[in-house]
């Protein structure tokens, strides 16, 4: 327990990519049975939605409380910098939510030690409509428990990144969508014919912080999917020095993190930026004129659990997990009534309209997403969008950072890239034996 809770971090560093929390306290619900008047189910759900996408989680809670008079969701509010490890305390005493939206990564650990309990009995029930979610978005909550392959959880928001592009910039370039960049290599291209050499435009906005998939898309990964360090390898080192002279050519200001690269093309100072699909609507509202691709390929070796290879694109996937308190059927069934709801047809288009998340039902259409088409674009990149650091029971805080550490020294330092690679493969190595996947 105590290497899990040491994991926290990590679904908060996922969900914080695309919601920023508010401090909200509520008090749990004892896990027996809670039936309030008149006979009815009390359920306490957690959540850090607090923009307009609480708003539209707020309209679905309500709009389900009203449909049937057997449960009462009663949605709470948490900061994400502490949901995670609010909840496992709270849960350890019967005390916390009877579900919560959080990461897959995370999500993983929780379910090995009991945070979390599987939910394949809700797949397995045909008329609960699951053969309607995206198979990809699904996958990446599939998990070898005790032996067992589980369905750890439901989707509730998972949102591919791409590259979102300043349409007038674009223009000036004389670039048209014939020119939208098949590989990554063509990318950094792109990104030279955006830079103004007098410094008043960068071609790209591109954090150096968060390069998890990338380096699986342009070399070998952090480490393979049978938990063996990939980080120390030519393939990795050759990609790194490559983005070492991409920053001192000045196609890209260095020293960003996400925020810093949003604002930079939020403010007409960079031309793209890669991001989720809230950018769509924090563009328009900085009057920013813009389109979007995906994120091109690269030439990388890692290969993903699917057998693919060559994906830069990572995501934000945050799912519904039911927390090992609710132990009373009648609370799982309201659960389960709940989920079934919430990725319904109907009220998936109203999320993806609402929230910016690409719908998790596939029965959505681009016509029914007609005033937001470029989130239909976004959803368009699901089927090979990945997780960046996954497969562990935790650590992933600790993994992300020594990956910072050695990206942050090629953006901003003329330090030796071997070297970091060498000090970083010893240091995941350390994280690996810690937080095996499976006891």
């Amino acid at each position: 327990m105590k290497a899990i809770r040491k994991a926290a971090v990590a679904a908060v560093a996922l969900a914080t990519l695309g919601t920023v929390g508010l401090s909200g306290c509520g008090s749990g619900s004892k896990g027996g049975e809670a039936k309030g008047k008149d006979g009815v189910t009390n359920i306490v759900m957690w959540h850090g939605f607090s923009e307009a996408d609480g708003k539209t989680l707020k309209k679905i809670v309500d709009n389900f409380n009203k449909s049937q008079k057997q449960y009462h969701i009663d949605a709470q509010l948490q900061p994400w910098s502490t949901i995670g490890e609010t909840m496992v305390t709270k849960v350890t005493s019967g005390d916390g939510p009877d579900f919560v939206t959080t990461g897959a990564d995370n999500g993983q650990g929780w379910s090995i030690d009991g945070t979390f309990q599987c939910v394949s009995d809700f797949y397995e029930d045909k008329s609960n409509e699951t053969d309607n979610y995206l198979p990809n978005v699904v996958k990446q909550i599939q998990f070898k428990i005790d032996g067992k392959d589980e369905k750890c959880a439901v989707p509730m928001g998972y949102a591919p990144t791409t590259v979102w592009y300043n349409t007038d910039m674009w223009k000036a370039a004389g670039l048209t969508e014939k020119d939208y960049p098949k590989t990554w290599d063509e990318m950094l291209e792109v990104a030279k014919k955006l830079t103004k050499k007098d410094g008043s435009q960068y071609g790209m906005a591109l954090s150096d912080m968060g390069w998890a998939a990338f380096m699986k898309g342009n070399g070998t990964g952090l480490y393979t999917t049978d938990g063996k360090v990939s980080i120390n390898s030519p393939e990795n080192k050759a990609f790194l020095e490559k983005m070492r002279a991409f920053y001192k050519g000045g196609y890209s200001k260095s020293g960003m993190d996400d925020t810093a690269a949003r604002e930079s093309f939020e403010s007409g100072q960079s031309a793209m930026v890669i991001v989720g699909p809230w950018e769509d609507q924090a563009a328009t509202d900085k009057g920013i004129k813009h389109d979007l691709f995906p994120v091109p390929s690269g030439s990388g070796s890692y290969t993903y659990p699917d057998g693919k290879k060559g994906s830069n694109t990572g995501s934000t996937g945050l799912y519904w997990w039911v927390t090992s308190q609710v132990k009373d059927e009648a609370k799982k069934k309201g659960i389960y009534a709940f989920f079934k709801y919430y990725n319904n047809h109907d009220n998936q288009v109203m999320w993806s309209l609402g929230s910016a998340y690409p719908p998790n039902n596939k029965t959505v259409t681009a016509e029914e997403l007609a005033k937001r088409p470029l989130i239909a674009k976004v959803a368009e990149n699901t089927d090979k969008s990945y997780i960046g650091i996954a497969g562990l029971k935790g650590g992933f805080a600790d993994i992300s950072a020594t990956l910072d550490s050695v990206t942050q020294n090629t953006a901003r330092t003329d330090d030796d890239i071997a070297a970091s690679l060498s000090k970083a493969s010893d240091k995941i190595q350390k994280y690996l034996d810690e937080y095996k996947a499976e006891d």
